[in-house]
C-alpha cells in the first residue's frame, strides 16, 4: 500500500502532459477543454466550442479528468472484500 498528494493542480498538469479533455468547476459552472498553459497561478482552458478561459487555479473546485486514474488496482474477485476491519491507529506522542 502507498499513498500520494493527487491535488487539483496534479491533476491539471497530467491532464496537460497527456493530452487529457478536462472539465473544470469555475463558480459553480463545468467548463469543458484542454489543458493550454497552467502556471500555477492562472489556467488556460482551450474549450471545445473554439473559445478559451483564463481562471485563477484558486477558483477551481473540482477538475474532472477524461482519463483512467493514475493509480488504480482493479478489483479482481469477490475475496478483495473480504478484508478484515482493523482499528485505526491512536494519538501518537508529541516529540520535541
Amino acid at each position: 500500500m502507498h499513498s500520494m498528494l493527487y491535488t487539483i493542480g496534479t491533476a491539471v498538469d497530467r491532464a496537460a502532459e497527456n493530452g487529457y479533455t478536462v472539465g473544470l468547476l469555475i463558480g459553480g459552472v463545468w467548463v469543458e477543454g484542454i489543458v493550454a498553459a497552467n502556471d500555477g497561478i492562472g489556467i488556460v482552458l482551450e474549450c471545445l466550442d473554439g473559445g478559451h478561459v483564463v481562471a485563477k487555479i484558486e477558483h477551481v473546485a473540482a477538475v474532472r479528468v477524461m482519463s483512467e486514474t493514475p493509480v488504480r488496482t482493479p478489483l479482481t474477485s469477490r475475496s478483495d472484500f473480504d478484508v478484515q476491519a482493523m482499528p485505526m491507529p491512536g494519538p501518537q506522542p508529541a516529540y520535541a
